[in-house]
């Protein structure tokens, strides 16, 4: 294992120093920067994403927090979905924010394009403004839900690619 690590190694092998050149295969045939190879990784899947941060009467902002297990689990987020085949950004907002909240809302004008990478996938969150309109949110496809000033936002857990949004929020102020 020393040889590998001090030697060997796999961006810059010392082949003049190793004691097993001679028995190396890939130093005899001149191969030895080529090895290990490494198997071409395949892109990673990519996940569009309509976000909605939607604002009420009060200057407040509707927040959620995503179910404990899973992906992100705990942290609060700003509400939205997947956009499905034949779908545009708003019209998914618009579902999205019907299937889990249970609200009606109006789609808004463009905040950011965010591009985030996970270690399995990407996410792409193209996020709008939006209003709401009428129902009272529901916590259906979440833990919990709040409203808040974009000054409290501070005090609760994002992913990384939400703070991004709230950059651009304040950067609007």
């Amino acid at each position: 294992m020393d040889l590998g690590a001090t030697i060997c190694t796999r961006k810059t092998p010392n082949c003049p120093d190793c004691p097993w050149k001679s028995y190396c295969q890939a130093y005899n045939h001149g191969i030895q920067s080529e090895i290990p190879m490494r198997e071409p990784s395949s892109p990673l899947p990519t996940k569009n994403i309509g976000v909605a941060v939607i604002w009420n009467d009060q200057g407040q902002i509707l927040i959620d927090r995503r179910p404990a297990k899973g992906l992100l689990g705990g942290l609060w987020e700003f509400p939205g979905g997947k956009i499905e085949l034949g779908e545009t950004v708003p019209e998914c907002i618009k579902r999205e924010i019907q299937e889990e909240l249970g609200i009606e809302i109006e789609v808004g004008e463009h905040l950011i394009t965010i591009n985030h990478a996970y270690s399995h996938f990407r996410v792409v969150l193209s996020v709008h403004h939006c209003r709401h309109l009428s129902g009272v949110p529901q916590p259906i496809e979440c833990d919990e839900i709040r409203w808040v000033t974009l000054d409290e936002v501070d005090q609760f857990p994002f992913p990384k690619a939400n703070t991004q949004i709230i950059a651009a929020l304040r950067s609007q102020d």
